[in-house]
């Protein structure tokens, strides 16, 4: 129960991302927005962060390119792209192609492990996926007619392809490797990849980077730093090495019925009755597809 509470808050964190994203487009460059909240979430955790390092020094050196593929995926790529969509797509609708991550991580495994769904986890995952739909279902039914993908549409299935494959290498983590460590070296080296892109944008626009900078900004930039960055991170991680990572993918799927609900009180964007009727189903199919099958009593002979 632990691991799934953990994967809850951090999607609660997560889902304040596209929000966030859409307020700091018209402000910030995508890797502006990725370079400040990774150099954050990095010089936050590292006095956490050095005593554990230090001590486990030799494995971290031993899992070095592994830990580099996976900040690059999961830290210095993933987000970026999300930033990117927010110029054209509406948070709920970035929540709603976001959600496919737990679609790919269950491609990942299959392509590479070789891992099945029950018919349970498959019958939840169809059934929740339709209830996802159905969130954003009317927010584009005025243009259903003349259905168009925006530019944003695909950058936001990059990022999906991207949290999918992250959260598979999380989850096939090197068993000799501790998390803390991990996480820690993780968010270092993903700050550092950020920097090459978000110096080039920030001394190529060097006016317009000063005169959107306030303390308003530099507020949202430390939630992202603090909350979505390490508080939700460190839980997800954990819950995917603690738990089965199919089940707490699934949690996942609660991603657009928190945008939902924040960008009504945020960004003042409508709900309708379709969409919480949607939520309730998304609600469902976690439930049922993450609950325990019960186990056939045994007759004995």
């Amino acid at each position: 129960m632990k691991n799934y509470l953990f994967a809850v808050i951090s999607i609660l964190f997560w889902s304040f991302n596209v929000i966030i994203a859409h307020v700091l487009a018209n402000h910030l460059t995508p890797w502006q927005i990725s370079g400040f909240r990774w150099s954050i979430a990095a010089l936050l955790i590292l006095p956490f962060a050095l005593f554990s390092l230090k001590q486990n020094w030799q494995i971290v050196l031993k899992n070095k390119w592994w830990i580099c593929w996976t900040a690059l995926w999961g830290i210095t790529i993933n987000n970026t792209l999300v930033y990117y969509a927010a110029y054209t797509v509406r948070p709920v609708a970035l929540s709603l192609i976001g959600v496919t991550g737990p679609l790919f991580l269950i491609f990942f495994s299959w392509l590479i492990q070789g891992k099945d769904l029950s018919k349970r986890q498959l019958f939840g995952l169809l059934f929740t996926l339709l209830g996802v739909f159905a969130i954003i279902l009317y927010g584009r039914a005025q243009t259903m007619g003349e259905i168009h993908f925006e530019r944003g549409d695909f950058w936001m299935l990059g990022a999906a392809i991207t949290f999918g494959y992250y959260s598979f290498c999380v989850a096939d983590k090197p068993k000799n490797l501790p998390y803390f460590p991990f996480f820690a070296a993780s968010l270092i080296v993903g700050s550092l990849l950020c920097l090459p892109m978000f110096l080039w944008d920030t001394f190529s626009t060097p006016v317009v980077f000063l005169s959107n900078m306030n303390l308003d900004i530099l507020g949202v930039l430390f939630f992202l730093g603090i909350f979505n960055s390490v508080l939700a991170y460190l839980l997800w991680n954990y819950a995917l090495t603690k738990g089965d990572p199919i089940k707490i993918s699934m949690i996942y799927y609660l991603m657009p019925v928190f945008s939902m609900i924040e960008s009504w009180f945020i960004l003042n964007d409508s709900i309708h009755w379709i969409q919480v009727v949607g939520a309730f189903v998304v609600f469902g199919g976690i439930y049922y597809s993450t609950k325990s099958t019960p186990q056939k009593k045994q007759s004995s002979s």
